[in-house]
This record gives C-alpha cells, structure tokens and sequence, in this order.
C-alpha cells in the first residue's frame, strides 16, 4: 500500500538531500548507512492539516543509523512501521519497532535507531493541542494536565490496532479527498477523531482521568451559578460567602455538590481556574 501517494516532497538516492530536509521535517539530524550492501532509495511524503504534520518516509533495501538531538519542539510523533523493522533507544529504553510495536516520540528528547529496509508512517502531535483536547473531553477548561505517554506502542491489542486503524483511515482520506476536503469543519473532525483515539486508546499519564466514570450526570442550577460566578470574578477576591449567597443554597449543600460534581471544593475550585488564567497569561506572553 502507498501511503501519501499525492504528497511526495522527495524522491532521491542523496543522503545528503535527505539529509536536509529530515531536519526540518522531523528534527533528525544525521543518517548514515551502515555496511556496503543495499542501496539508498528515499521517498518521502508529507500532508499537513489543523495543526497536524503526517509523514510518509521510506529508504529502500538498506541498513541505517538515525540520530536525532534534543529539540524544543514540544510534540510527540506517533510512529507506525509500514515496512522492514528497527530498533530504538529513546528516553533511556530500548524498544524493538515491527509491524505491531511502534513509539511515541518525544521531539524534545534525543533519540537513536538502527532501521532495516525501514518505511514508517508518522503524526506530529502538538503537546499543547493534546491537552487542549484532553481538557475539552473531561469538560474541565481550568485544569494543566502534565501528558506523556508510554514511549513504546503495542498495536496487536484491540486498542492500539484502532489507532493504528485511524492513521490509516485519515491518511487514505486525504490521499483520496471526499467533496468539499477544504471544509474546516471536516478537516477538524478528522483532527478531533485521532486526537480523542490517541489520548482515550493509549496509556497515558491521563488516562484514569479520561476513562473515570462522571460522579453526577448534571451539575445543579446553584452550582452552575456559583461555577459561572468564579469564572466572572476570577481576577477579584471571592469568598466562600460570596458563593453561598450568589448560589443561593447552604453552605453545606455548596460544598458537598462542588465536590461531587468536580472532585474539589468551591475554593479549590476557584483557584483551578485562576491557576488556569495564569497558565493561559504565560502561553501568550512575549519571550522573557
């Protein structure tokens, strides 16, 4: 199967063109062949949309050394093996890379590998776009969520196979584009379909989060008064009393519906969301 056939960026028996652009793509930063038999024969592919990079990279019937250094791009890249095989240290782990065992990346850590007639098919995946989507699937908008993932990725299980499953699925998708591919609304859907696969079906840091069963199926009238009051006045000093009396409910009753519909009290509550705020001011602040 060809995977981003309408994609290709590079065709070439150049290690050093190659060279060139993985480091732009993917942050590798030397690639070299080990032994004399085989040949070099490099396609690459590439697509990107709503944030996300998909490559498509193979090297032909050859043995190679990859290295990659530490970087300040704060993603991680899904990995899935189309051809040949490979093994990798990563994050002080040796992990073997077939068919059924692939890696999560983290682009800010360094990374060694030994791949033999390797072809693999890859996301970008933006640490801040995974937790921006983890917040959204929880329904918490306040909360940091320090996300990582298990480096090494098991497709044989019922769970990694329907990842794996959906890169294929989006990937053939924009290979083969429906009627109105340009739409945002279907190219977000595809976005938000693998971003919610990944943080639901993969083990990570989260996940206990994510697959916890909802303490109450509705939030009380008084405590979406008092929620909405807190994200109003959030900047302002708020009191405990200043809740109860803009709840309109008893002390006792504030608390105990705040912690069975969010896990926390009411003033914990309100200092999530001003952590958030504060967290939201430093992303958007100027270096320095």
């Amino acid at each position: 199967m060809t995977y981003l056939k309408n994609h290709q960026v590079l065709s070439s028996r150049n290690l050093h063109e190659t060279r060139a652009l993985l480091a732009d793509l993917n942050c590798i930063d030397a690639i070299d062949v080990i032994g004399r038999q085989g040949e070099v024969d490099v396609s690459v592919h590439t697509v990107s949309f709503a944030d996300l990079n998909f490559i498509h990279a193979s090297f032909g019937d050859v043995r190679l050394q990859i290295q990659t250094p530490e970087s300040e791009t704060n993603s991680l890249f899904m990995l899935v093996l189309t051809g040949g095989a490979g093994t990798v240290n990563h994050r002080g782990q040796d992990h073997e890379i077939t068919r059924d065992k692939g890696l999560m990346r983290d682009m800010r850590k360094p990374l060694s590998a030994c791949e033999e007639k390797f072809a693999s098919l890859g996301v970008q995946l933006p640490v801040g776009l995974l937790q921006q989507h983890c917040r959204t699937l929880i329904d918490d908008a306040t909360s940091i969520f320090d996300l990582e993932f298990d480096t090494g990725l098991d497709f044989s299980t019922a769970s990694g196979g329907h990842v794996r499953d959906t890169l294929h699925y989006i990937t053939h998708a924009l290979d083969n584009p429906p009627h109105h591919v340009n739409n945002s609304i279907i190219l977000n859907g595809l976005r938000d379909l693998l971003l919610t696969n990944v943080l639901m079906l993969l083990p990570n840091s989260c996940s206990d989060l994510l697959h916890r069963t909802p303490k109450s199926t509705a939030v009380p009238h008084y405590i979406k008064r008092a929620r909405d009051y807190i994200h109003a006045h959030a900047a302002t000093s708020i009191t405990l009393e200043d809740l109860v009396s803009h709840a309109g409910c008893s002390y006792r009753t504030l608390q105990m519906a705040f912690n069975a519909s969010y896990g926390m009290s009411p003033m914990a509550y309100v200092k999530s969301v001003r952590m958030g705020h504060a967290h939201t001011d430093l992303l958007a602040a100027e270096r320095g």
